[in-house]
C-alpha cells in the first residue's frame, strides 16, 4: 500500500476484455454470423460515428470564499493528455462563475453530436452532498446532466453520456477495516424496444461514496483523477468501460491511504469511489481510423 504525501488534503469546503460474441455451432455459419452481428448490435453501443465525441473539463482551483484545490491542474492535464488520445475533442474551462457554467452545459447540449459516439464530462471541484462548487457559489450536482437528458440532447439519445465527479460529497473520513489475507484471493418485449427511460445512457462515478470525504495531494493530484487516468491510459483501447472502472475503484481503494499525521483524525483514512450506472449496453472505445476522425 502506497502512503501519500503528509500534505494531503480534502475536496470538501469545509477541509482545506475481450469481446466475445456467443456462437451457435448448431446453426449454418451463415445463421451464426447473423446472429453475432446483431448480438453485438443489441449488447453494445454503436461506435461507428466519425467522432468519438466532445469531453469537457471543469477545472476548479481557485474559488471567491474558499480554499484553492491545489494540485488540480495536474488533474486537469493528466486528462487532457489521456481524453486526447482517445480521440476525444477536449474542452478545458477553469474557474467557471455558476452562470458560466451552466450556460457552457446547456449550450453543449443544444450542438449537434450526430456524428459523435458518445460525450464526456469530468468536473474537479469542492462538493458536499449532493451540491458542487464554482467559482462564486453552490449548485446541484443534478445540473450537471439534466440537459443531457430525454429529449432535451436529441443528438445524443441512445448514446452514453458519461460524467466524473472528483470532489468530496459530504465530511465523513473512511477508517478502513483491515482486510486478513487469506480475503484477497478468494423477457423483454420488442414492441417497448425503441421506448426507453428519459435517465436511459447515463453513466456518473464519483471520486468518493454518498456522505464521505475525497482526497487529493496538492503536489500529486487526487487520487481518483490520478487512478482513472491511469488505467484509461493502460485500457481504453481493450476493456469494456465498467470493467475499467472497476479496475479504478480497486486502485484507489487498495494503493491510496491519507498521510497527515499532525491531524490525528485525518489521517491514515481511505477513499472508496462510487458508481452510478444508467447504462443499457457495453461502452467501448475502438480506435477511429486516424483519417476518418481527421477528416470530419
Amino acid at each position: 500500500m502506497d502512503s501519500l504525501p503528509a500534505d494531503n488534503t480534502t475536496d470538501n469546503g469545509c477541509y482545506d476484455g475481450n469481446r466475445r460474441s456467443i456462437s451457435q455451432p448448431d446453426q449454418p455459419a451463415s445463421i451464426q454470423r447473423t446472429r453475432n452481428v446483431q448480438t453485438l448490435e443489441d449488447e453494445e453501443y454503436d461506435t461507428s460515428r466519425p467522432q468519438r465525441g466532445i469531453a469537457i473539463i471543469l477545472n476548479h482551483e481557485n474559488f471567491e470564499l474558499m480554499s484553492k484545490r491545489e494540485g488540480t491542474c495536474r488533474d486537469r492535464d493528466s486528462a487532457v493528455a489521456v481524453l486526447t488520445d482517445m480521440q476525444f475533442d477536449v474542452r478545458v474551462y477553469n474557474d467557471l462563475a455558476r452562470d458560466e457554467l451552466l450556460s457552457v452545459l446547456f449550450l453543449l447540449a443544444c450542438e449537434d453530436h450526430s456524428k459523435c459516439d458518445c460525450l464526456l464530462v469530468m468536473v474537479m471541484t469542492h462538493g458536499d452532498e449532493d451540491v458542487l462548487y464554482a467559482y462564486d457559489g453552490p449548485y446541484s450536482v443534478d445540473k450537471l446532466w439534466e440537459s443531457f437528458m430525454g429529449n432535451a440532447c436529441p443528438t445524443l439519445l441512445g448514446k452514453p453520456k458519461l460524467f466524473f465527479v472528483q470532489a468530496c460529497r459530504g465530511s465523513t473520513f473512511d477508517k478502513g477495516v483491515k482486510l486478513g489475507c487469506h480475503d484477497l484471493d478468494t423477457d423483454h418485449f420488442s414492441s417497448h424496444k425503441y421506448v426507453i427511460p428519459t435517465t436511459a445512457d447515463l453513466l456518473v462515478m464519483y471520486s468518493s461514496y454518498k456522505g464521505h470525504v475525497s482526497w487529493r495531494s496538492p503536489r500529486g493530484g487526487s487520487w481518483f483523477i490520478q487512478a482513472l487516468c491511469v488505467e484509461l491510459e493502460t485500457n481504453w483501447k481493450r476493456m469494456e468501460l465498467l470493467q475499467l472502472l472497476t479496475a479504478v475503484s480497486r486502485r484507489v481503494a487498495y494503493d491510496y491511504q491519507s498521510n497527515v499525521p499532525n491531524m490525528g483524525r485525518m489521517d491514515a483514512m481511505k477513499q472508496m469511489p462510487s458508481i452510478v450506472s444508467m447504462l443499457t449496453k457495453l461502452v467501448y472505445f475502438p480506435l477511429k481510423m486516424e483519417s476518418q476522425y481527421e477528416n470530419v
